[in-house]
């Protein structure tokens, strides 16, 4: 699927003042596939490292912040070539490892020429607990999201329609022929939401049932995450709240109250 975000990080790859890139957003929002495309498309190739699948890519940065050293270790583990400016190093759920994000320091000050693209979910609050510095003004940032409507018509086969209103004029009614097609779309969209994987299903099959349970899966991966970065008390309590969210936004009075999330407890115990 086509992502605009794509062209932001062409944009990084040839610019002058390029830092290692830190991507960060919701899990299975795409950081992962546009990266690798990145890698696939603009280099000449992509060394890919994922922190929570491998522990081991962890301990190459326990050890110090010799850019130099780091970048040999790596190749051995991968068994492949890093070529500053045709390589694409790609560090993947990197909140998993903080020393990596500290690391990336050292990689602007002394290895400015080579491309490092990371990618990570919950940084914040990897960050906070490990109590690792952040390497201020030593990255370029960049947030991706979930498909916005103009990627999701995209995937969808409503390109047409896009280009058509594109640059329709305000005061100039569009016609049914263009609005019921459009109108659609925006109904699908918010059925199926802007996961790729969601997407991806809802495009090729047409299946809501198969959406449904797409959307299942990642809802109980996010809640799977309370534990893995809460204390046990604290994840209890988001698990009540996260359950609550749907239930007290479906009333016709759509606002959220701490205070009814789960009978016997004051709102000040969970805000």
């Amino acid at each position: 699927m086509k992502r605009i975000i794509t062209q932001k990080l062409l944009e990084w790859k040839d610019s002058g003042r390029r830092k290692p890139l830190l991507m960060t957003g919701v899990r299975q929002c795409g950081k992962t596939y546009v990266l690798k495309e990145l890698g696939r498309s603009a280099f000449s190739n992509a060394v890919y490292l994922n922190f929570e699948e491998k522990e081991g890519y962890g301990r190459i940065f326990a050890y110090d912040y010799d850019a130099e050293r780091i970048l040999r270790e790596i190749s051995l583990m991968s068994g492949e070539k890093i070529i500053p400016g045709k390589t694409l190093l790609i560090l993947d759920e990197i909140q998993e490892c903080p020393r990596a994000v500290t690391a990336l320091k050292y990689f602007c000050e002394n290895m400015p020429q080579l491309h490092v693209a990371c990618a990570g979910s919950l940084l914040g609050v990897a960050l906070a607990r490990d109590r690792y510095s952040f390497p201020v003004g030593k990255v370029n940032r960049l947030q991706m999201y979930p498909l916005s409507f103009r990627e999701f018509a995209e995937a969808c086969g409503g390109e047409k329609y896009l280009k058509l209103t594109e640059d329709w004029p305000t005061e100039r009614p569009v016609p049914e022929l263009y609005a019921a097609p459009m109108t659609s779309l925006l109904r699908e969209y918010y059925a199926v939401g802007g996961m790729p994987e969601a997407v991806r299903e809802w495009a090729e099959n047409r299946d809501m049932r198969a959406v449904e349970e797409v959307q299942d899966e990642i809802l109980r991966d996010y809640a799977d995450d309370f534990s893995k970065h809460a204390p046990a008390v604290q994840a209890e309590k988001i698990r009540w709240i996260w359950d609550s969210i749907p239930r007290q936004l479906g009333r016709e009075n759509n606002k959220f109250i701490f205070s009814h999330v789960r009978g016997g407890k004051r709102a000040a115990e969970l805000e």
